[in-house]
């Protein structure tokens, strides 16, 4: 059966909350110096993800292949990924975190860290990974819904663009 649209609504509240500590993580100076601010989180996927083709980052970041393909450029510009011919399809490249891009993503991450670590305090281990766990299993079935509701094209079924 699945939640009620008003309980849905009551989880709206929360996630536009999530969604601005982006700006409030901005203000508290936690971006790399290094890294273009637009497309960290394009390199923190690339980091976890490891190669991957700039479709497949658009398709798990649920964004148009041309915002990941300017991030792309920003972050190639300035030696955070580089970039090698798919062996199984020439036309298209595999992308990859450097050194350089992984570091500064490592000192990014321990930061924000840091950062919600002092926020949660007051909150046990178990619980924060009990959220983490629930924001994670939403996530997963948004990214599902919304594929299969053709709102994100599924490259492994040959959709989308390279």
């Amino acid at each position: 059966m699945g939640p009620t649209p008003e309980t849905c609504g009551e989880l709206l509240q929360p996630l536009r909350a999530l969604l601005g500590l982006k700006q409030v993580a901005l203000q508290k100076r936690l971006e790399a110096d290094n890294v273009p601010y637009a497309a960290s989180g394009l390199l923190t996927e690339l980091v976890h993800r490891g190669e991957s083709r700039a479709s497949d980052l658009a398709h798990h970041r649920i964004v148009d292949a041309s915002v990941v393909s300017r991030q792309v450029g920003q972050l190639e510009s300035a030696g955070l990924i580089t970039r090698r011919p798919d062996p199984a399809d020439k036309r298209v490249s595999l992308l990859r975190a450097t050194a350089e891009g992984e570091r500064a993503v490592s000192d990014l991450e321990r930061r924000k860290a840091e950062w919600i670590g002092e926020a949660l305090q007051d909150w046990e281990d178990a619980e924060v990974r009990e959220l983490a766990r629930l924001l994670d299993s939403a996530m997963n079935d948004i990214r599902r819904r919304t594929i299969h509701d053709g709102v994100c094209p599924d490259p492994a079924k040959g959709e989308g663009t390279r």
